[in-house]
């Protein structure tokens, strides 16, 4: 054999090892990114769980909060241990935190999926245009949003109002969709409503909620001082009662509420005034639903919780939860 041939072959062999070499490099190159994409998608789903059971954890200790207070009390006020805004509670490399609303102390748009009676505009249609145009909407404004909210969540696809808005006017829309024809299950539902801006949704949402239901209930005693229109809308025009003297009268509500109904019926700001057995119905002292809005901290993340609890017999259960959003 030349000393060229051998010259040959050990060329072929440096090839070959390096060959090899380059593909043991992108084998190893490819089971390291697999190893790091199944480490990832481990530690994921132990944050997913994470994240499920401190979201159990809000739901148990926000049931187990409304259980004693309806074990002490049926009465709901703000002086109870739910209305502590922004509590914090520390877990094991984390902690839970949020603010308990009840859902009778604001105005519950799905009241507006009652009927008109014999042509008239069903009660709470006119109050929840009462309120609009007291939160500074245009009386224009206030009759469109009302109309259009009720004919977002009624059962049929017909307009019961000159300035509402059924399917046929959402599918027009650069991004068309369909209403509801249903209760809704989130007041941010109302941003889809005809003549709801950005601006006007950011004003009225404060004093409005979605509750699970077409009763129209508003607890006096945790009605928030600032938000009096929520008071001035249920009673309409003609008692001829002002935001002011309502706001007063919160401002000087007793620090555990009124026992009853008929307490705050009995206030100075109403004697004189003939209150219809309807509107009596509207007010409350308790309630049935909250809202606990939470963020869960784990491992320096951060999610947004969302439970409804719905009380039944002086027990709290969860009949909404939602998580995501990282903030």
């Amino acid at each position: 054999m030349t000393s060229r041939h051998k010259k040959k072959q050990r060329g072929v062999a440096l090839i070959t090892v390096l060959m090899i070499l380059a593909i043991m490099v992108t084998v190893a190159a490819t089971m390291t990114g697999r190893l790091t994409m199944s480490l990832k998608r481990t530690e994921g789903l132990i944050f997913s769980q994470k994240v499920y059971w401190y979201g159990q954890a809000s739901a148990e200790l926000g049931k187990k909060i409304l259980d004693q207070n309806f074990s002490d009390s049926r009465v709901v006020s703000l002086d109870q241990l739910w209305a502590i805004p922004d509590m914090v509670f520390p877990l094991e490399n984390g902690n839970i935190g949020g603010s308990m609303r009840d859902l009778r102390s604001c105005f519950n748009v799905n009241a507006l999926q009652l009927p008109n009676q014999e042509g008239i505009p069903a009660v709470p249609l006119r109050q929840f245009q009462n309120l609009l145009e007291a939160l500074g909407v245009s009386e224009y404004g206030a009759q469109m949003i009302a109309e259009s909210t009720r004919d977002w969540i009624d059962e049929d696809d017909s307009n019961d109002a000159a300035l509402g808005a059924e399917d046929s006017f959402y599918q027009a829309r650069r991004v068309p969709h369909l209403t509801a024809d249903n209760l809704m299950t989130d007041i941010s539902e109302l941003r889809s409503i005809q003549g709801v801006g950005p601006k006007t949704y950011e004003k009225i949402v404060p004093y409005l909620c979605a509750v699970p239901s077409r009763e129209q209930k508003i607890n006096v005693n945790t009605v928030d001082i600032e938000q009096a229109e929520i008071l001035y809308a249920l009673f309409e025009n003609e008692l001829n009662i002002s935001i002011d003297t309502l706001q007063n009268l919160l401002q000087d509500r007793p620090i555990s509420g009124w026992a009853n109904v008929d307490e705050f019926l009995a206030m100075p700001a109403f004697q004189g005034l003939l209150i219809s057995a309807p509107l009596k119905t509207q007010l409350s002292v308790t309630s049935d639903f909250f809202q606990l809005s939470g963020i869960t901290e784990f491992a320096d993340r951060l999610l947004a919780i969302d439970l409804t609890f719905q009380i039944k017999a002086q027990t709290a259960k969860v009949i909404r939860y939602q998580s995501g959003g990282l903030k």
